[in-house]
């Protein structure tokens, strides 16, 4: 029996094939926005190290302690720090005068403190207010004054944002990493997401989705310190605390109601603090989830490489009695061994697939060639599945940052092309395929009015050529608008790369034509509608070659009409025949 990839093994392909199989409830709950994501501090790992915030703290606690005029208020927080460490004071104490970064027991105290970093916070200071700690002694405002761009996880929960997928999060963290993702992608319009920090932010305008930062954010308590610096919550007490405040009360009931009205994807978030488990009591009282949960999706999906012990603490508390006598079944249904951002990655690329496949199953059943869906859909998903292939970390990297970001831009330059005719307006934005869940596309008639089912058939063509060893595809040449969405070259040594156009009718095809987006005067321009066909042709080819292609340099436009070719094949073998015969590459 074959061993299962551990979460640090396991590639995006794997995962896509998870989804595919295994897991495929789990992938069509959440692209039909079954699910709210609950996010912890592993999906942020641009954020302030945590060993270096504990070191901050220590350094600011010892350097007062020893100083004369403040050794008094001081030395017991030291000494609280040391005992929270497992270090004795009497044996470190000729080190005072040092750093802790010279310190031999450095790594050790770092370590210990890490796992007790609630208790750090929750050292006092006679004189101070509460959160000293955190507020001054760490100054957790300056650690965060120069956030790091939004990595692939926030990227892709964005477009998940986005395509409608995801209308809720739960956020432990204090960054501001998914809302500065979500301003990106959606070209800075305001209101999207709907960010809710005090409680009295609930009523305020909804968006989107709705992110629920219950633990507090750094970014409003940096900006209006005197409304949200309260809400920053990370102590001990404080954790302890905040279910049983009256000032959280309605947060509490908020991220309440998401665990009991939707099912729940973890990303990067332990569970342990006390808290969150009470949350999800109090949620299993109100109603709590079934085990079994077939034919539905489970309830709860963890994106770790085993069942750590606060999450094994939430399934506890959600099924009860049901736990005891299927706690290993309810363990394998709840894992997804894969961490957050190969998760994501899986989860978008699926979610574009299924939407362009249900669309392009719509635009062919209305023209009464509904089995041509049947040929044409595995294409679209071979290709992406090489997409996916492709998803690995650049050289000297940890992440898929930058693989996530040149997917956005390639995607969004296509869609943008094939829609308006035109590149992207802001390059650093995300051009959603539609507003609707695949599961109400058929109802979404903006979609289907765009012709997109039409761009899925394109692809789908384009990668039977490429499948088949015909022809190659690659990125654009430039960023030029000459360059196309991407870049087709014949499989012959004599092969010469030439830009793709796949554009929904024949006025964006003039329109990029008066752009001069077909200069090079070797354009490859495939139409979704018949109209440059009829119009240019009177209904004959509507290719026009003024030398052999790969020959002499001189090439000329090519214009392929996927109305024609719809109208004439019978089935998905003749469209992908004569579709070759019309690339002519």
């Amino acid at each position: 029996m074959a061993v299962s990839p551990t979460a640090n093994e396991i590639t995006v392909r794997e995962v896509l094939a998870k989804f595919e199989a295994e897991l495929a409830l789990v992938a069509d709950a959440v692209e039909n926005g079954e699910f709210a994501l609950w996010v912890g501090s592993g999906i942020s790992r641009q954020a302030p190290n945590l060993g270096n915030l504990i070191e901050r703290a220590f350094d600011y606690i010892r350097e007062r302690a020893i100083d004369p005029a403040t050794t008094a208020a001081y030395m017991p927080a030291l000494e609280e720090a040391l005992g929270l460490a497992e270090v004795e004071p009497a044996c470190v104490q000729a080190q005072y005068g040092r750093p802790l970064g010279a310190w031999p027991e450095h790594d050790a105290i770092i370590e210990r403190l890490w796992n007790k970093y609630s208790r750090v916070l929750d050292i006092r200071v006679a004189g101070t207010d509460a959160d000293f700690i955190l507020w001054d002694a760490i100054d957790i405002r300056q650690a965060f004054e120069h956030p790091a761009p939004p990595a692939a996880e926030h990227l892709c929960i964005a477009i998940l944002i986005l395509e409608e997928a995801i209308q809720a999060i739960a956020s432990a963290n204090w960054d501001g990493f998914i809302e500065a993702a979500v301003g990106r992608l959606s070209n800075g319009v305001p209101g999207v997401m709907q960010v809710v920090v005090d409680p009295d932010q609930l009523r305020g305008p909804a968006g989107r989705a709705r992110l629920l930062k219950f633990h507090g954010c750094i970014v409003h308590a940096t900006h209006e310190p005197l409304a949200f610096r309260r809400f920053l919550t990370g102590s001990y007490t404080q954790i302890m605390d905040w279910p049983e405040k009256a000032e959280f009360a309605a947060m509490c009931n908020a991220v309440v109601g998401l665990a009991t009205a939707q099912k729940t994807l973890v990303l990067g978030l332990s569970i342990q603090d006390n808290n969150l488990q009470t949350l999800f009591t109090r949620a299993k009282n109100a109603h709590a989830w079934p085990w079994p949960c077939s034919p539905a999706a489970p309830a709860h999906i963890f994106c770790e490489d085993s069942i750590q012990q606060g999450q094994r603490d939430v399934l506890r508390l959600s099924y009860g009695d049901a736990y005891n006598n299927n706690a290993a079944a309810i363990h394998d249904a709840t894992l997804l061994r894969a961490w957050g951002e190969k998760v994501l990655i899986a989860l978008v690329l699926k979610l574009l697939g299924d939407k362009l496949a249900r669309l392009m199953e719509l635009g062919l059943t209305a023209l009464g060639k509904a089995p041509m869906a049947g040929g044409l859909e595995p294409l679209l998903k071979a290709l992406r599945n090489d997409i996916a292939e492709r998803a690995i970390p650049s050289p000297g990297a940890q992440n898929r940052t930058v693989f996530v970001n040149q997917a956005i831009a390639l995607w969004s330059r296509m869609l943008s092309l094939f829609r308006s005719g035109a590149l992207p307006a802001n390059a650093e934005a995300y051009e959603p395929l539609s507003n609707s869940t695949p599961n109400l596309i058929a109802a979404d008639q903006n979609a289907q009015a765009m012709g997109l089912g039409r761009l899925g058939v394109a692809l789908s063509l384009l990668q039977y050529g490429r499948a088949a060893g015909l022809w190659e595809l690659r990125e654009p040449t430039s960023n030029d608008l000459t360059s196309g969405a991407m870049t087709a070259r014949a499989s012959r040594p004599d092969g010469v790369g030439r830009p793709v156009f796949v554009v929904k009718s024949a006025a964006d095809a003039i329109a990029l034509k008066r752009q001069g987006a077909f200069a090079h005067d070797n354009a490859i321009v495939v139409h979704a509608d018949d109209t440059w066909h009829q119009m240019v042709s009177g209904g004959a080819s509507a290719r026009r070659v003024r030398a052999a292609p790969g020959r002499t340099g001189h090439i000329g436009e090519t214009h392929v009409s996927l109305g024609d070719l719809l109208t004439r094949c019978g089935d998905a073998a003749a469209l992908q025949q004569e579709f070759v015969v019309e690339m002519m590459l």
